[in-house]
């Protein structure tokens, strides 16, 4: 029998993190989560809070952990600028692995995006890459980063565009064939259980999932999730 795992969750309060971190409370294959976070906030079910600086992630000992889950993200409109972006999106992004690694981890699961592309002349996926490409230098055993296309969820505050956006994403969706499949909208729910997935059964090294593969692989945590004691 496989020892219970420690997970660290970092960017628990965004559209996929909550998600994520419902399903690790009530995910029998964790004998601890922990969630970092700016401000106290309602612990979820079988969820710790750590409340940290994201600032003071490289000069922060963490607990011992095995799984680091990374769901920190958000956009330039709401940081307000490339360097404001960068900042959430990138450097707190790979100080949280660093940090994670001196804790431990061996594993290491991103929320990334379609298009993701280090040498990308968009701002959004060029950032994307980068972090990916980051964390993917630092030496945890495996790294599972998972790149959905757009995400389908209720956020607590959503934005009269985002809500818009979300209608219009549920029309469209079904006359995605082809090619463009890939592009398909992809409900929160399922990013957060393909991270798992891919903290199960990922291989050694760096796995990327696209959205197509996220489905594919939360449906395959879900049936693993039955199946366990």
């Amino acid at each position: 029998m496989q020892s219970l795992r420690r997970a660290l969750v970092a960017g628990g309060t965004g559209l996929v993190g909550s998600e994520l971190l419902a399903l690790l409370g009530a995910d029998a294959r964790y004998r601890n989560v922990t969630s970092l976070v700016r401000r106290e906030v309602t612990a979820r079910d079988g969820v710790e809070n750590c409340v940290i600086s994201f600032a003071d992630l490289d000069r922060l000992a963490l607990p011992e952990i095995d799984d680091a889950y990374c769901c920190l993200g958000t956009t330039r409109s709401t940081a307000g600028s490339d360097e404001a972006f960068r900042k959430v999106d990138l450097d707190y992004v790979l100080a949280y692995a660093r940090a994670a690694r001196r804790a431990g981890a061996v594993r290491f699961l991103l929320v990334s995006s379609l298009g993701a592309d280090a040498n990308s002349r968009f701002l959004y996926t060029r950032t994307k890459g980068q972090a990916e490409a980051g964390v993917s230098a630092l030496g945890f055993d495996v790294v599972g980063i998972a790149r959905p296309s757009f995400l389908v969820g209720q956020r607590a505050a959503a934005r009269p565009a985002e809500r818009a956006a979300l209608v219009i994403a549920r029309i469209i969706s079904p006359l995605m064939v082809g090619p463009l499949r890939r592009f398909r909208p992809i409900v929160v729910s399922k990013v957060a259980a393909a991270l798992i997935q891919l903290a199960f059964v990922a291989p050694q090294g760096v796995t990327v999932l696209s959205s197509e593969e996220i489905a594919v692989a939360a449906d395959k945590n879900n049936s693993l999730r039955a199946e366990s004691p």
